[in-house]
């Protein structure tokens, strides 16, 4: 594992920090209300080129970062962007299984992440299970990230410049 790679993640993970918090922030570009969850897409693309232990650190480090830009609870993104990162660390083997493999993980695990932050966030006192339209708001990031897959994973591939065939560039 060269630090290249590490440095290219965080450089990605970074950039869609940026991109969520100003491109996608409240009042700007959100379809249907909800913008989508571009650092965990992310964090998603990236476990197929860094290492697992790596991939932890890169997922907590987004975590961490969105943490810190947010008015929440600190901890709550880093919780469950590590979470995030770890299964889908543990199931980048399967991604060269086919596109429609791919998709299913990115929509399964933003919706995950979706839910497990609302939850977090409930047991830590935001009361985010109790706003209105909160499953809107957990269904509709993972739609918004099975649209993006595609020129996200494409972006991050050309970025590492693999060299290897498969669906997951």
């Amino acid at each position: 594992m060269s630090r290249s790679r590490v440095v290219v993640s965080l450089l990605a993970v970074l950039m869609a920090i940026v991109l969520q918090t100003t491109v996608f922030a409240p009042g700007r570009i959100q379809p249907l209300g909800v913008a989508p969850a571009l650092v965990t897409l992310v964090v998603i693309a990236v476990s197929t080129q860094v290492e697992a232990e790596y991939l932890l650190l890169i997922g907590f480090t987004a975590g961490v970062l969105m943490d810190l830009i947010g008015s929440g609870t600190i901890g709550l993104w880093a919780m469950t962007l590590t979470a995030v990162a770890y299964v889908a660390g543990r199931l980048k083997r399967r991604f060269p299984d086919g596109p429609v493999y791919i998709a299913g993980t990115v929509f399964g695990l933003t919706v995950a992440s979706q839910f497990l932050y609302v939850v977090l966030g409930t047991l830590f006192g935001q009361g985010t299970i109790t706003e209105p339209g909160v499953f809107r708001k957990v269904l509709l990031p993972g739609v918004w990230n099975l649209i993006l897959t595609v020129p996200v994973f494409w972006l991050l591939g050309k970025a590492f410049k693999t060299k290897r065939s498969g669906w997951a560039v």
